[in-house]
């Protein structure tokens, strides 16, 4: 038993007529001729030469609706009308997305963690631990070291902000080190 759709021959659409051709090899000519000119005009209108490419190709598309409707007299006029908008279009929406503050990457290395599985489990192991290690300071000696260490201020900042004096802020973390040390051992000596 054969299906409905195995009858079914598959022809290519009936050629264009020869009007329709004309037009068509006519537009492509216009196309090849007024790609390099149009190229230049834009560079001068959008920040890099992908842009202009990108305006280019956009213009060629949008004037590709015109190409039976409007004259091929009309083709160039129209055609740098459309690539000026789009060109426009295109600045504005750049200006709106504050693509200028934008960073490319594509020259910089990005930095890679090239341990092992086992080595970071190990150093999630060792965070986890310096952790709960902080957690148990006391309070006020817990309060200090993480000022310190963590936010960065220095000793008179700190004392300022718990009251206290310097000499008793350098207590605070002589202490905090030393019980941390208990605690975690030498494996995160930058850490203290």
């Amino acid at each position: 038993m054969h299906a409905k759709w195995d009858q079914v021959s598959i022809e290519p659409p009936p050629a264009p007529a020869d009007g329709a051709r004309a037009i068509a090899e006519a537009f492509d000519a216009f196309v090849r001729e007024q790609r390099r000119p149009l190229l230049h005009f834009l560079r001068s209108r959008t920040p890099t030469e992908q842009d202009a490419e990108d305006v280019l190709q956009e213009s060629l598309a949008r004037l590709l609706r015109y190409r039976d409707s409007e004259a091929p007299a009309g083709w160039k006029p129209l055609l740098y009308r459309i690539a000026a908008n789009v060109a426009h279009d295109q600045r504005r929406a750049a200006t709106s997305r504050h693509s200028g503050d934008h960073v490319t990457l594509d020259d910089l290395e990005l930095a890679t963690d090239d341990r092992s599985p086992e080595q970071r489990a190990d150093c999630d192991q060792q965070l986890a631990r310096l952790s709960e290690a902080i957690m148990a300071l006391p309070p006020k000696c817990q309060r200090v070291y993480l000022l310190k260490r963590v936010y960065g201020f220095s000793r008179t900042q700190i004392a300022e902000r718990c009251g206290i004096s310097v000499k008793m802020v350098e207590k605070h973390i002589t202490t905090a080190m030393a019980l941390l040390k208990q605690k975690v051992g030498d494996s995160f000596p930058d850490t203290f």
